[in-house]
């Protein structure tokens, strides 16, 4: 573990190193085994361990690297086989193991000259823990797990393994590739002082399995009490991000993004009918649909007559329900704000039906690894003029079309697709981010393709100047994906 500023007043720079560190615990996940190497986490030609025919390796180097970490569990993934042990047990093992057989207790992870985390730092969360249902049946199933599976370690008793599951949960990172999917879960000691924020000015990503924390804001100072990261994906509505972070963090976000009227007004907005006008205009669309939650309720009945509301829940009439159960207004109190353009109730239903279709769906595709190219499209004919161009839900749809259109290489569509998703990624993620610099690579390198040389140069110019800030110019993203891209369309163009 580094950390690079000696001096804490030293003024930070948007794209500086500010820690890198390795993982106290760690897991490949399942879903990669026999793909990559579980101690690099490189994706290369592996082979199984000799002895537990478990876990794979890419070479001698990273089996001899690994050797103290794995030998205990080699011999207890072999008692037990052929049963696989799911990931979360295998990571709680690994912290036990640590604990009472190294230094886990004793480690410190600094992150500034003098000042360090130890396991005994990280919180649990016990009350919030002991009260959640859905983690309480988690952790009774991986007790009885962890018992058949550590018969060589006196399991700690229910109490301290409970605390030891709240650090797990609350305090994991999950370790991504290049391309940004998941691989595996991580415990990291002196970065999980990090706290969140919808609107952070630093970034994690990561080299293998180690970890790194960049700035991607200017700051005057090093102060890890202001330094914030994302920890949830913020292609969502706040209401969304909110519940997410509720459910698997325990608290309840009130940044400013979250509150932020001007984003409110776009997540569910409509496009205004008027084609010269790119007004987003509100409309509801479903009963009880809020977009955020706020800790206290405050001016609740004082509706703005502007475009754009926290909840659709607000300007619902219940004298007046539609024939499925919802409720909407009259027809001509709806109209834009800027050039006065009202919507007829037949926009008002297309608007409400491509709503309801795309949600459908997206739930529908949500957790699955594959889109369907055929019901994006579906989709976003059925979003068409109707949807504001950077209503969250049409963003979500692009995000699964082009990723979709990418695996079965309909190039000419991904590149119209990718044009639109820009601005929406822009919009959700910021100016600075890993994910926007990755499309930009990606749109590149298919225009790289088509030959399209000028274009292409131009998004690995957008790519670069992003992936240097969030990466570095030493990661693999960065010199070996991007860089021989940029030359190449530099050569031929």
């Amino acid at each position: 573990m580094k950390n690079n500023f000696g001096n804490m007043d030293t003024a930070i720079k948007a794209g500086e190193l500010l820690m890198t560190e390795k993982p106290f615990a760690y897991v490949l996940s399942s879903k990669e085994k026999g793909f990559r190497c579980d101690n690099c986490l490189q994706k290369l030609k592996v082979l199984k361990c000799t002895g537990c025919q478990f876990v794979h390796y890419c070479g001698r180097l990273c089996q001899r690297d690994a050797w103290n970490e794995h030998k205990w569990e080699c011999a207890n993934l072999k008692r037990v086989a052929p049963k696989i042990i799911p990931d979360g047990a295998r990571m709680l093992a690994k912290i036990i193991n640590r604990l009472s057989r190294g230094d886990g207790y004793t480690y410190h992870a600094f992150y500034s000259p003098i000042s360090f985390r130890m396991w005994k730092d990280l919180m649990s969360h016990y009350p919030d823990l002991k009260n959640d249902k859905k983690r309480m049946d988690h952790f009774t199933s991986l007790c009885v797990v962890l018992f058949e599976f550590l018969k060589d370690i006196s399991l700690p008793n229910t109490v301290e393994l409970m605390g030891m599951y709240g650090r797990m949960v609350i305090n994991s990172f999950t370790i991504l590739d290049t391309d940004m999917n998941s691989i595996g879960t991580g415990i990291y000691l002196a970065s999980s002082i990090i706290d969140h924020s919808c609107s952070p000015n630093a970034v994690a990503t990561f080299d293998g399995k180690t970890i790194n924390i960049r700035a991607i804001k200017d700051m005057p100072n090093l102060d890890w009490n202001q330094i914030r990261i994302s920890y949830i994906d913020l292609l969502k509505t706040p209401y969304e991000r909110q519940t997410e972070l509720l459910e698997n963090y325990y608290f309840l976000c009130e940044c400013d993004r979250c509150i932020d009227e001007t984003q409110l007004k776009i997540l569910h907005a409509a496009k205004c009918p008027n084609t010269k006008c790119d007004n987003p205009i509100n409309i509801p669309w479903k009963e009880n649909c809020e977009l955020v939650r706020k800790p206290t309720i405050d001016n609740k009945d004082k509706q703005s007559k502007q475009n754009g509301v926290v909840s659709n829940e607000q300007n619902i009439d219940p004298k007046n329900p539609t024939e499925n159960g919802d409720t909407v207004r009259d027809v001509t109190e709806i109209q834009c704000s800027t050039c006065g353009t009202k919507c007829t109730q037949k926009f008002m239903d297309v608007f409400k039906k491509a709503m309801e279709f795309t949600e459908m769906h997206l739930q529908n595709m949500k957790g699955t690894s594959v889109a369907y190219v055929d019901v994006c499209k579906f989709c976003l004919e059925k979003q068409e003029g109707v949807l504001h161009p950077l209503n969250v839900m049409h963003a979500q749809t692009l995000d699964h079309a082009f990723d979709a259109l990418i695996q079965v290489q309909l190039w000419e569509t991904a590149c119209v697709y990718a044009e639109r998703l820009i601005p929406c990624f822009r919009f959700y993620y910021g100016e600075r981010h890993p994910l926007l610099g990755l499309l930009h690579l990606k749109y590149g390198k298919i225009l790289l393709y088509k030959m399209d040389l000028h274009r292409a140069l131009e998004q690995l110019k957008f790519s670069e100047n992003i992936l240097r800030i969030t990466h570095g110019d030493r990661h693999p993203l960065y010199k070996d994906q991007l860089l021989p891209l940029l030359s190449q369309a530099m050569l031929e163009s």
